[in-house]
Parts: structure tokens; sequence; C-alpha cells
């Protein structure tokens, strides 16, 4: 399990977010720059954040 610390931008504020998940994947289209970061516990989808309006600030291991 990881612990992903993230930054979500909008237009008035920045949110931090910690998500809890195995992995993530990335998810863009080729036409355009948009995209998404998909994270999963296991096989259950547990948060999806626009790769624009997204940073990734660390990531830590976490013992299960």
């Amino acid at each position: 399990m990881k612990k992903y610390n993230l930054m979500v931008l909008t237009y008035t504020h920045v949110h931090e977010v910690s998500i809890y998940a195995k992995y993530f994947h990335t998810t863009t289209n080729n036409s355009t720059s948009s995209g998404f970061y998909s994270f999963y516990d296991e096989k259950t989808l547990v948060a999806c954040y626009p790769i624009d309006k997204t940073i990734i600030v660390s990531i830590e291991d976490i013992e299960e």
C-alpha cells in the first residue's frame, strides 16, 4: 500500500489530498493535453484526478 500526497488545483484554492492505494495509472488523450490519474486498491478504483490540475507531491510506502 502507498500513500499518495497530492495538491489539486482549482480556480480559487489548492486542496491537499492524501490517497491510500496500491498503484496508480495514467490515462491521456494524444489529440489533446487532457488526461487523468486513476488510483487503485487491488482492482477497485479509489480516486481520479485530472493530470493538468494535480501535482503528486510525494509517495510514501505504508506497511500493511
